[in-house]
This record gives C-alpha cells, sequence and structure tokens, in this order.
C-alpha cells in the first residue's frame, strides 16, 4: 500500500443514550449510598440533657387536672363493664406513661418496665411495674380502687 493511501479509521461511535444511561447509573449508586449512609448514621441518644424544657406558661395542675380526670375515666369504664380489669391496668399504665410524657417531655410511653427503671422517676416505675403483674398475668387479678388510687396518687404527688 501507498502511503498517501493509508486511512485512519474513527473510533466506533456510541450512541448518545450509553452516555446518559451510564450517567443515570451511577447517580443511582451515588444516592443509594447516600441513603444507607442517612439509615445508619449515629443517632443521639435521648438524655435528660437533651430534654426540651417546659414551654412558657406551663401550668402542671391543670394537667394534673386533665390526668386524674382522663384516671376517673378508665375507673368509670371498669366499673360500667366497658372495660375488664387487664385494660383497666393497661388504661391506667399508659395514662401516667403519658402524664410523665406531657408534664417532663420524657418519652415514658415508648420505653419498657426496665427502661423505665432506669430512669430518673422512682414513682412512675414503681406504679408500673405494679400495673405489669396485673396487666400481664395469666388470670386477671388484683384491686381496681387501689390501683386507681396508685395512679392518682402518683400524678397529685408529681413536681
Amino acid at each position: 500500500m501507498p502511503a498517501d493511501s493509508v486511512s485512519l479509521n474513527p473510533p466506533i461511535q456510541y450512541s448518545i443514550i450509553w452516555l446518559i444511561i451510564g450517567a443515570v447509573l451511577l447517580l443511582l449508586i451515588a444516592v443509594w449510598y447516600g441513603v444507607l449512609f442517612w439509615l445508619t448514621r449515629h443517632k443521639p441518644y435521648a438524655s435528660l440533657a437533651n430534654l426540651k424544657p417546659a414551654p412558657p406558661g406551663f401550668d402542671l395542675e391543670k394537667l394534673k387536672q386533665k390526668y386524674l380526670q382522663l384516671i376517673d375515666e378508665c375507673y368509670n369504664a371498669y366499673k360500667h363493664d366497658h372495660a375488664t380489669l387487664r385494660s383497666l391496668h393497661k388504661g391506667l399504665s399508659m395514662t401516667v406513661r403519658y402524664f410523665v410524657h406531657e408534664a417532663n417531655h420524657f418519652p415514658a410511653p415508648r420505653l419498657t418496665l426496665a427502661d423505665l427503671k432506669r430512669a430518673p422517676y422512682p414513682e412512675l416505675s414503681r406504679v408500673v411495674e405494679d400495673y405489669y403483674a396485673k396487666e400481664f398475668a395469666a388470670v386477671e387479678h388484683g384491686n381496681a380502687e387501689a390501683s386507681v388510687e396508685a395512679a392518682k396518687d402518683m400524678v397529685r404527688r408529681w413536681a
């Protein structure tokens, strides 16, 4: 072949669609790693140091009256046979937990009994522990009036 007849062939021409597909795949991989990082990152633990303070104008006495009324409603439902003794204890347990949640912004409704025992609220853990035995026993037992009075006493004495 003569030297002046040498020709270069251009590289294989790819369609632009392959470049777009490759860029989208790289973007999806980057997004996937971002999502994994977001879901598995170390989250701060809830502790007494980072609890929210009570809002201005917070009235603890009004909150106590609200929860004393809710305790009475649980007891009235039991007295009128709309609830069993087991559901009364469950209702009382959740009522005192939500009272502490509203009064101190402490996540008591989401905690187990073991978590509550480690919390700085021994009165709450004592009352809830008393309800656990009656709430989860195979046979319903317990004194409804004493349980209601224990819940009311805890709410009244809360500071």
